[in-house]
């Protein structure tokens, strides 16, 4: 099912079931292993199928979403570009009524908004997924759509289809949000932040991530065998749950990323693109895509004033996005100078 000859890593996971079945599991039979090791394959075989086939063709597009390629005015000067699936409508919709919304943000910036999907599962829930998907871009005229599964191990795949689209239809777009679904953007704070730097710089700021190591263990989201690589750390990458981009570094990604293989986690190989670019990620403390904590005993700190100085907040869910749309006049209020003082 790799294609037409041997693949090394249907092999290398073919010799890992080998292995538990020749030792035994240890003290008895662990079909959890077998089930996990089959799972493994298959997202692996998923990956692997699309690894040579990188441009697919689109189902929803909105080619004028930046404007006229003329330098007309109404190109925008932040790009916000989420990543999503074709389930996650309540997610999009939150986005959309709080930090998301299109219009002009201070100074007169001109803000845009898009998601990026691809297609659902080839179930009947599936086709229900996506007509209601065909719905909602016609309302609010913000999705991207390509024709490849939407799964974990592709995620690289809309990463290369948006830099091509990007490419083609942004050549003047100064700056480019891109995130996650359940992330909090202060882009108040984002537009502040991007005044200083100049649009035509190599900007890539966000939450920098240095000498992390693959993953050996099959049981994990993020696990990666050997043969799809071997070095033992991955180069810097921000976190995927959102960084910012020149449009400048954009269109250069694009190129690069021509001569950069597929590569299943799609921050880390983004982390890859910029390496042969020999561009070197921005760390800024106002991104935490890994949350925040404000006291040990509380996982995330729910308090909108705390949200206030931040650029990005990784893994908000709807309901808490409303809540903080609700006390929004908290964040400049002298209520959360003096609780934050």
């Amino acid at each position: 099912g790799f294609g037409s000859g041997p693949d090394l890593v249907q092999v290398w996971i073919l010799v890992q079931i080998r292995i538990w079945f020749r030792s035994g599991f240890g003290s008895g039979p662990d079909l959890v292993q077998v089930w996990i090791l089959v799972q493994v394959r298959i997202l692996v075989q998923h990956f692997v199928a699309h690894r040579h086939c990188r441009y697919f063709p689109m189902l929803h597009n909105h080619p004028k979403k930046c404007g006229a390629v003329d330098g007309s005015k109404y190109v925008p000067y932040l790009l916000l570009v989420m990543k999503s699936t074709p389930a996650q409508a309540e997610r999009r919709e939150a986005i959309r009524r709080t930090w998301g919304r299109e219009g002009l943000a201070s100074g007169g910036r001109k803000i845009k908004r898009l998601f990026l999907l691809a297609l659902p599962p080839d179930t009947p829930e599936g086709a229900l997924q996506q007509k209601l998907v065909d719905y909602e871009d016609r309302v609010h005229g913000d999705i991207l759509q390509w024709a490849f599964t939407d799964s974990f191990f592709n995620l690289t795949l809309k990463e290369l289809n948006f830099l091509k689209w990007f490419h083609m239809f942004c050549p003047r777009v100064p700056f480019v949000f891109k995130g996650d679904d359940d992330v909090f953007v202060n882009t108040a704070n984002v537009i502040d932040y991007l005044a200083f730097v100049r649009p035509g710089s190599d900007l890539f700021a966000g939450d920098v991530i240095e000498d992390a190591m693959p993953i050996r263990n099959p049981e994990s989201k993020y696990y990666i065998p050997p043969p799809i690589f071997r070095p033992a750390r991955y180069p810097p990458y921000a976190g995927g749950g959102g960084y910012l981009m020149s449009g400048v570094l954009t269109r250069r990604l694009h190129a690069a990323a021509k001569l950069v293989d597929n590569f299943p986690i799609d921050d880390v190989w983004l982390g890859m693109v910029l390496r042969r670019l020999n561009v070197i990620p921005l760390h800024h403390p106002g991104f935490r895509t890994f949350g925040i904590v404000r006291r040990r005993e509380t996982p995330m700190n729910k308090d909108p004033c705390f949200y206030r100085g931040l650029l990005l907040v990784h893994k908000l869910m709807p309901p808490e996005l409303l809540a903080i749309l609700r006390v929004k006049w908290l964040l400049t209020s002298f209520f959360c100078r003096t609780s934050l003082g």
